[in-house]
C-alpha cells in the first residue's frame, strides 16, 4: 500500500505530506526522515527531532464517515504498539502500552500496582502520534524514540523519554538500519488495521486498545486545553467512537472525547 521515501533531513515530514495532499498525491505516500528541523506533534506541540528517532508521516484519503475520523489516531497507536512490541522480547513487550488518546509509553515494572512509589515515574514516552485533516486528505505523523541522540539533545516534552535501545533493540545493526526496521514495522502493522478500520470503523478495534491501555482501571482527572478540570473518574475502556469512558464517583458514566489525562 505504501510508497516510501526516506530523507536524510527535512523541516517536517508532516509538512511534506501536507504539500503532497495539496498537489493531489494519492493515498499511500509515506515520508521517513532521520531528523527534522521543525517537527511537531499533537495540537502543534514542538517535537524535537534529533538523530536517533524514527520520524514518519503518511498520506491517507479514507472513504469513511466523518464521525470515524477522530478514531484514526487510536488505530495508529494500536499499530505502533504492535510494531514496537514485535521488536523486543516478551517481558519488555508487555511493558509497552497506549496512553489515550495516542501516545505509546513504557510503563514501570511496578505498574499497575496502586502502591507504586510515584505516579510521575510510572511511565515514560516511547512514541507520539498526530493526525491532521488537511485539504481533503489526512496527514498522520509518527515519532518513535529509537536510540538516544548522539549529541545528548533531549527530545523534550512533558514526559521523560524512553528508547527502544533501553529494551535491547538496535545493538546488532547500524543506527539507520534500526530506525528503518522500526519504520517498516509500523507500516507493516498499520496497513491491515487501516483497512479493517475503513471497512468497519473503530468498534472492532476498541477491545485491543483497552487491553493495552495503561489507563484501564486507573483513577484519572481530565482537563481541557486551558488546564480546567472537566471531570474525575475511573477509566472503563473506550467506546466505538474512541471516547474514554469514566466511571464517576456518583456511579454515573461519562464519555470524554478530548482532553489531558492526569493520573491520580
Amino acid at each position: 500500500m505504501f510508497r516510501l521515501q526516506v530523507l536524510e533531513s527535512v523541516d517536517s515530514t508532516n509538512e511534506v505530506i501536507k504539500r503532497a495532499i495539496e498537489d493531489g498525491e494519492p493515498e499511500g505516500l509515506a515520508i521517513r526522515a532521520y531528523c527534522q528541523t521543525g517537527g511537531y506533534g499533537r495540537q502543534g506541540r514542538a517535537w524535537k527531532s534529533p538523530r536517533g528517532g524514527m520520524y514518519e508521516s503518511i498520506l491517507l484519503r479514507p472513504e469513511v464517515e466523518m464521525r470515524e475520523l477522530p478514531t484514526l489516531a487510536l488505530v495508529v497507536a494500536i499499530a505502533v504498539r504492535r510494531a514496537l512490541a514485535s521488536l523486543v522480547v516478551d517481558d519488555q513487550a508487555r511493558r509497552i502500552c497506549i496512553k489515550w488518546p495516542n501516545d505509546v509509553v513504557l510503563v514501570d515494572g511496578t505498574f499497575p500496582q496502586t502502591n507504586a512509589p510515584s505516579i510521575k515515574n510510572l511511565y515514560s514516552k516511547l512514541a507520539g502520534i498526530s493526525s491532521e485533516v488537511h485539504a481533503g486528505g489526512i496527514c498522520v505523523g509518527i515519532g518513535v524514540n529509537v536510540e538516544p541522540p548522539e549529541d545528548a539533545m533531549e527530545v523534550g516534552g512533558k514526559n521523560a523519554p524512553a528508547y527502544l535501545a533501553d529494551l535491547g533493540f538496535g545493538f546488532t545493526c547500524e543506527r539507520e538500519a534500526a530506525i528503518n526496521a522500526v519504520g517498516d514495522a509500523v507500516l507493516h502493522e498499520f496497513e491491515p488495521l487501516y483497512r479493517r478500520w475503513c471497512d468497519g470503523g473503530f468498534a472492532a478495534l476498541s477491545g485491543e486498545f483497552a487491553e493495552h491501555s495503561m489507563l484501564e482501571g486507573r483513577f484519572v482527572r481530565m482537563a481541557n486545553q486551558l488546564g480546567e478540570v472537566v471531570c474525575e473518574g475511573t477509566v472503563r475502556g473506550v467506546d466505538a467512537s474512541g471516547r474514554l469512558i469514566l466511571r464517576l464517583k456518583d456511579g454515573g458514566a461519562k464519555a470524554v472525547a478530548s482532553g489531558e489525562v492526569h493520573l491520580l
